[in-house]
């Protein structure tokens, strides 16, 4: 009975390799595929049926004797099936390896995921991703923190005069001279003992003459101590913002582009990335004058302003009004905090994509900028977490209101700049966790970026009023 249903098994099997193969060219090849796949199972098929123009006549004359019409066609069948095969691997190879040729620095999983998103493979990725990525953090207090980048010397223009204790002497009417940005308060601590650091800012980077920059590293989630973030707060006094634009996302020809120009590389003090691919977000992108995405009221929404290229967290419609006034509107999701409240239940109610799930929390690197209660910027690298972890994890740090960036991998990053002699400049992670690509914002990212620049040694004309 085995022996009898062998050839339509056969034929199941070879339907089935056929259709799936069909599949993956229309789906990750497009048109220039499906030409192919069809051109080369043509000839698949002419193959199966011996023409004389190609095996002698005494051969093809000997396959006719002895072969019945359903084993010529369930051979054609295989042929075609195949052809169909052979095809697809060999196109995804040789689409795999051009994209992989142009090397990001990303590491090689992260770019295969990349090549697959820009190839109609986001729902399959998305599902090994929410099952790789289900393990909770640990209960246990993390032993060590995760900020990797060293204090900066800070610079003042304030000239400090030391007395001998004696009686003050009359040197006339007094100037008040301006401090600068303070630092921020220290962070309460969940754990004890404090790891050495936790919750202590130190600048990281100045600009306009003071600290412009504080990081440090925390556990923040009494609930998990093995969850460790670490937070830079951005005092922009002195500083200027700009969105740029990766290669990928959106793509196409900008005045910024997916790099840091060279001209600009004197007053570059730090650069972090910025939001979810197109596919995952229903929000809007619009730079430069242009509309790539519209944008929608009430989403979560980070906007460079024309009149002093600050940049600004709110929500559409409510924070920030599409008026006119801004260079640079990025939209991701909608608010992750709000009035220092959690709304990531909320938003899951409403059909925001925290990062693909199917049901169960995902636990990954995350980041995000926040608005701290003093009404300054702040970004945040956490993990591994869930969303609402990472929701809680911010207000616990004192995050007001807060939008969700990107996720995953070594996709959150952020850096502060070393300038060299010779005028180049050395990028320096925030966090060890956030490895590979070091020179993306110099030489090229696939995604967009949002980059900070001391203003007052910005150049007039610049490609940031653009």
């Amino acid at each position: 009975m085995l022996r009898r249903a062998l050839p339509s098994i056969s034929l199941a099997v070879a339907v089935f390799a056929a259709a799936l193969a069909a599949w993956g060219l229309v789906v990750t090849g497009g048109d220039g595929a499906v030409l192919t796949a069809i051109a080369v199972a043509a000839l698949g098929c002419a193959w199966s049926f011996r023409p004389l123009f190609v095996l002698r006549k005494q051969r093809a004359a000997r396959l006719a004797e002895h072969e019945t019409t359903w084993q010529r066609d369930l051979r054609t069948v295989w042929a075609v099936s195949k052809s169909l095969v052979a095809t697809l691997a060999v196109w995804t190879a040789v689409s795999v390896g051009m994209y992989l040729s142009h090397d990001t620095g990303d590491p090689l999983q992260q770019q295969l995921a990349a090549w697959g998103r820009n190839h109609g493979l986001g729902p399959i990725i998305d599902y090994l991703e929410a099952q790789t990525y289900d393990e909770p953090p640990s209960k246990d207090p993390a032993k060590e923190l995760s900020l990797s980048v060293s204090g900066a010397p800070t610079t003042s223009t304030t000239e400090l005069t030391v007395t001998d204790g004696s009686a003050p002497v009359d040197t006339g009417p007094t100037t008040t001279i301006d401090p600068g940005p303070q630092a921020p308060e220290p962070l309460t601590t969940f754990f004890e003992p404090a790891l050495a650091g936790e919750g202590e800012w130190a600048v990281i980077a100045n600009a306009g003459g003071y600290p412009a920059l504080w990081a440090t590293s925390i556990r923040p989630y009494p609930e998990a101590g093995g969850v460790v973030g670490s937070i830079v707060l951005i005092d922009q006094t002195h500083l200027r913002a700009g969105m740029f634009n990766g290669s990928e996302e959106p793509g196409g020809e900008w005045v910024r582009d997916d790099r840091v120009p060279q001209e600009l590389y004197a007053s570059l003090v730090a650069a972090m990335n910025g939001g979810f691919r197109f596919e995952h977000v229903k929000g809007g992108y619009v730079t430069e004058g242009r509309v790539v995405k519209p944008l929608r009221d009430g989403d979560a929404t980070l906007a460079v302003r024309k009149s002093d290229g600050e940049l600004v967290l709110g929500k559409l419609g409510r924070d920030i009004m599409d008026d006119g006034s801004w260079l640079s509107l990025r939209q991701n999701l909608t608010l992750m905090v709000d009035d220092s409240t959690s709304k990531v239940a909320e938003g899951t109610a409403a059909g925001t994509f925290w990062g693909a799930n199917f049901g169960k929390d995902v636990y990954v690197n995350r980041s995000a900028a926040c608005q701290m209660a003093d009404g300054r910027l702040a970004y945040m690298i956490i993990g591994l977490v869930s969303a609402e972890q990472m929701a809680q994890s911010m207000i616990n740090i004192g995050c007001t209101m807060a939008i969700q960036l990107d996720i995953n991998g070594t996709w959150p990053n952020f850096f502060t700049f070393e300038h060299n002699p010779d005028g180049g400049v050395k990028p320096i992670f925030l966090d060890n966790r956030m490895g590979s690509n070091t020179y993306r914002y110099i030489k090229g990212s696939t995604k967009e970026f949002f980059a900070f620049f001391d203003a007052t040694l910005v150049p007039p004309g610049s490609v940031l009023e653009a």
